[in-house]
């Protein structure tokens, strides 16, 4: 049993977890063919009913370390792991992801290509695990926006913790993620909101990834993005007076939900007058045409009734899309501390917090 973490420790990858101990399993068997010699591997079990046990997982043939804390929230979990990471970078990942095989000879080829940089982030790769229609729909679409970001090289100033790395130093002087996000929400992109405004670069590698095993179902797809994501991402850029073009709120993106938007009123109005069957046909084809890629994608990846059938949820995201920015908009002004203080959480004791 090891009670210390490897010498020269280039990369801590930090996971909380909370009631997952299944896809937890999954996502550290993930690391089991890597060469891990100058890596930790961290777990916070944020609060679960059912506590996360070492010995549970010896069989997975990971070697880790296990902490807990009080259910505080991912954040919070975060910021606990950062405080005990050796590692010189924090690698975020969620434990319903399964990493790339390669991750992390990936990570490591980015940081000795760019020893200059300080943050980066991947993506989901192409093939979620559950196959469900708004499974396919949701994590394609969330791969397609990164990819698509990094192909068009934006200048990003957000972070994600779904597979992101950044210089454990860093993050601890940015005050970490802040606490006043306690569920799951813009966390990630409030941080890197402050890493640009102190002028630190951040990139998207395409070639980061990993892959995502959640089960996304009409419910938890339109609250997440609505209360949890839309609105909260809106009342951040009012309170800081900065309306990024990049990622979902891309200029493309913003023309495709003005054409979604369109292509309803139209259609209801052509209830009452045939005429705008013709608007509704045009600004379909527009809101298409700005999508086509995206479509085609899933078309490739679930064949072509599934890139059908995306086309109502895709202009069903537009719509709350459109949604959440009124909402944002009509809002309070969102107050933020400037900083987070870095969490402190409870660690088992060490015959608890083995190693496996």
């Amino acid at each position: 049993m090891l009670d210390r973490p490897p010498a020269n420790v280039l990369f801590s990858v930090c996971i909380p977890v909370r009631d997952d101990a299944s896809n937890l399993r999954q996502c550290l068997a993930g690391f089991r063919s890597q060469d891990r010699s100058y890596t930790e591997i961290l777990v916070c079990d944020d609060g679960s009913t059912a506590p996360v046990l070492a010995d549970h997982m010896r069989d997975v043939g990971v070697e880790f370390r296990l902490i807990r804390q009080a259910p505080l929230g991912p954040a919070a979990a975060r910021n606990h792991l950062a405080q005990i990471a050796a590692g010189r970078y924090l690698i975020f990942i969620d434990a319903d992801t399964v990493p790339r095989s390669d991750m992390l000879e990936c990570a490591t080829r980015i940081v000795t290509a760019h020893p200059d940089l300080d943050v980066f982030y991947g993506s989901y790769d192409d093939e979620p695990a559950d196959r469900s229609l708004v499974s396919s729909y949701k994590n394609l679409l969330h791969h397609f926006t990164h990819q698509d970001s990094a192909r068009r090289n934006e200048t990003v100033t957000t972070f994600w913790c779904g597979c992101g790395v950044i210089r454990a130093e860093l993050y601890r002087d940015a005050g970490g993620l802040s606490a006043f996000y306690d569920k799951p929400s813009i966390e990630d992109i409030e941080l890197g909101g402050r890493l640009a405004a102190r002028g630190v670069e951040i990139r998207i590698f395409p070639e980061l990834q990993v892959k995502h095993r959640k089960r996304w179902t009409v419910r938890s797809w339109l609250y997440t993005d609505l209360m949890r994501r839309g609105i909260p991402w809106v009342r951040l850029m009012r309170s800081r007076k900065t309306w990024g073009n990049q990622l979902n709120f891309s200029w493309a993106q913003r023309m495709a939900s003005i054409a979604a938007v369109v292509t309803v009123v139209a259609l209801l109005l052509s209830v009452l007058n045939a005429g705008f069957a013709v608007v509704a046909v045009a600004a379909l084809a527009t809101f298409l045409l700005a999508n086509l890629r995206f479509i085609d994608l899933v078309r490739r990846k679930r064949g072509l009734i599934t890139a059908v059938l995306v086309v109502p949820l895709h202009l069903t995201y537009a719509l709350v899309c459109v949604v959440a920015f009124g909402v944002g908009v009509l809002s309070p002004t969102l107050r933020l501390p400037s900083s987070a203080k870095l969490g402190q959480g409870e660690e088992f004791t060490k015959s608890n917090a083995s190693f496996v």
